[in-house]
Parts: structure tokens; C-alpha cells; sequence
């Protein structure tokens, strides 16, 4: 902790936890919930390595910054996470900087990372993820929902878990799911392919009352942005949990399952620019880190490529046999 002294006479809207706050109110008004938590993370971490919440954008220097930058890598940060703290606070300071709350300073961020170190590897092979499916897990429900989400999200193009969890039934029309992803905003179109349709249709029984796909939220239950985060934590938790099961050097988490589908494609030949217009990405460059418009048949043709690498057996009993009803499996996520 830095222990920096407090600066009288400050400018409220000149002080950044104060601009922040503000920030993350006009995000949540929005319905940006997931860039306000990151905002809000962002500047508890900043302000614990400060020692108060005073800190004024003239004092945001470089030299704070590289303190800032050892102080993160000493509390046990990896490069992605320094990073991600990083490009969240540049993003406030160039907003601080348009609104005339801040000086614009050149360079401010140059002699921190922000990054993306890809040694940092989130992403699987297809013969892991077949291990995964085979996994008898007939007496641990919960453990099973959470294997099928992560095969569904493979056998979607990589769909990520937030969007996993939002899916309506409405979004579904003659085998096709359309949808638009909740951070870029782009509208996407995928086949379903057989593999992913039995894992729906597992848990078919579960959704009969709501307009959702599948059993993750609640609709009779308010705030169902909290309950995504709590089906979130529960559903990575799930994941380690797999993963210490096949034993693995490599975690799984709920983003591995688009990292791993991304590789695996791009280790068969498909184009970077059809992988990242699969992923529903805002630029190839945001593809690129993902590897250490197209017709929707090219699209279709990329996933059932992928798909095939794991030579699905759609007569495996885990994934016809459907569950007995009981609240362990509805209880998975919540």
C-alpha cells in the first residue's frame, strides 16, 4: 500500500473514485452491468494500492502507474489480469479526458502492459474435451449440467456463458439459434448442430415454465443479473472440480470452452477471419489472441469440423438419457 497523502480542496468530479462512481452509474442505467463491475474492481484495486479514495487524474502519472503495475504483480497477478486493471483505468482516464475532467497526457500509459500475453493459455484440445464428455458422472448432477453447458458452449461456435444464459426459446427457429452477443452486440447465426440439440433437449423438462433455453436463471426470481454472476461462480467452481477429476494441468473455466473451440479450428485450417466471425468478434484482432460476413453454410461447415474432431456418439447414454426431475439439477447454478 502506497499511503499517498490526501489532497485538500479537490474538485470533487476531479477525484477518480468520484468519476468512476459516476461512470458506473450512467453503465448500470444502460444495462452495461458487466463493464460496471469491472470499473467498480478496477478502482478498489487502485485504491487500495493508494491507501485512500482521493486520488486526483493530475496526480495519475507514469511513475504511479509503474508502482501501481509492481504492486499488482506482487499481490499475485497474472500478466492478462495486470493488463485487464490497466486497460480498464486508461479507459477511464480517456473518458475523464473527453469530458474535461482530466488533462490529456501523452504517453501515460506506455511503460505499463496492457497487453495480451498469450503464454497465458486458455484453451484445450478436442481429445480433453472427449475425456469430458466421457466422464461417468450419472450420480453428481450438478457436476453433469455443468460438463453439458461446457460441451454446449463447444458445440455453439464457443458461445460464451453469459450468453449461454440468456438464450430464449424464441431465439430458436428451424434448427437455427439466433442471437446477439452481449458485448459486441452483433447479431450471430448458428446451426444446431445434432450433438448440441440432444443436450437441449436434456433438459427440456426443466424450462417448460420459463421463455429461457435452458435451466440456468430463474424468471420468477428478480435481479437476473446477480443471479447470472452467482450461476457464473458456481459454474467455473464446477469446472475445477472437473478438472481435478481428469487431472489436468489446465483449468477449466467458463471461457476455455471458446478458446478451445477457436484453436481447434484454426489448427484444422479454418481462415482466422471465418474464426472470428464465428466468435462474433469485433475485429480479427481480437482472434489473433485467441490463437497462441460469411455465408451461414461456411459457418455451419467451420462448426461441424470442429464438432467432428470429438467423434460424438449421440447413442452415449450421459448424453441421452435424460435426469430424473429432482432440485439438485434446477439448484446446479443457483
Amino acid at each position: 500500500m502506497l499511503n499517498l497523502p490526501i489532497q485538500t480542496n479537490i474538485d470533487k468530479m476531479n477525484t477518480i473514485t468520484d468519476f468512476v462512481s459516476m461512470l458506473i452509474e450512467e453503465l448500470k442505467q444502460s444495462g452495461r452491468y458487466g463493464t460496471a463491475r469491472s470499473y467498480s474492481s478496477s478502482i478498489k484495486r487502485l485504491n487500495t494500492f493508494i491507501g485512500h479514495n482521493k486520488l486526483t487524474f493530475r496526480e495519475l502519472t507514469p511513475e504511479l502507474l509503474k508502482r501501481y503495475e509492481l504492486f499488482l504483480y506482487q499481490e499475485g497477478c497474472k500478466r492478462n489480469t495486470v493488463s485487464l486493471y490497466m486497460r480498464m483505468l486508461r479507459s477511464i482516464s480517456n473518458q475523464a479526458t473527453r469530458r474535461g475532467k482530466a488533462s490529456p497526457q501523452l504517453g501515460l500509459f506506455d511503460d505499463v502492459f496492457t497487453g495480451t500475453d498469450s503464454s497465458e493459455k486458455r484453451a484445450t484440445t478436442p481429445l480433453i474435451i472427449g475425456r469430458l464428455q466421457d466422464l461417468d458422472l450419472d450420480n453428481a448432477s450438478s457436476l453433469a449440467f455443468a460438463r453439458d453447458m461446457f460441451l454446449l458452449s463447444f458445440f455453439l461456435r464457443g458461445i460464451p456463458f453469459v450468453d449461454l444464459t440468456y438464450l430464449r426459446k424464441s431465439d430458436v427457429k428451424m434448427g437455427v439459434l439466433r442471437y446477439r452477443r452481449s458485448k459486441t452486440k452483433r447479431l450471430l447465426t448458428v446451426a444446431i448442430e445434432p450433438c448440441a440439440q440432444v443436450i437441449i433437449r436434456k433438459y427440456e423438462q426443466y424450462t417448460q415454465n420459463s421463455p429461457y433455453l435452458l435451466p440456468i436463471i430463474n424468471p420468477a426470481l428478480p435481479d437476473k443479473y446477480k443471479q447470472y454472476q452467482s450461476a457464473l461462480r458456481l459454474y467455473n467452481k464446477r469446472l475445477t472440480h472437473l478438472s481435478t477429476l481428469l487431472g489436468l494441468k489446465i483449468r477449466l473455466t467458463s471461457y476455455v470452452a471458446r478458446h478451445s473451440w477457436a484453436t481447434a479450428a484454426y489448427r484444422e485450417g479454418i481462415p482466422v477471419s471465418v474464426i472470428s466471425e464465428s466468435l462474433g468478434h469485433a475485429s480479427e484482432k481480437v482472434t489473433y489472441t485467441y490463437l497462441a460476413s460469411f455465408e451461414n453454410r461456411t459457418l455451419r461447415n467451420a462448426n461441424k469440423k470442429v464438432i467432428a474432431l470429438l467423434k460424438i456418439n449421440l447413442n452415449k447414454d450421459f448424453i441421452k438419457k435424460k435426469p430424473q426431475k429432482n432440485k439438485s439439477v434446477l439448484n446446479a447454478f443457483r
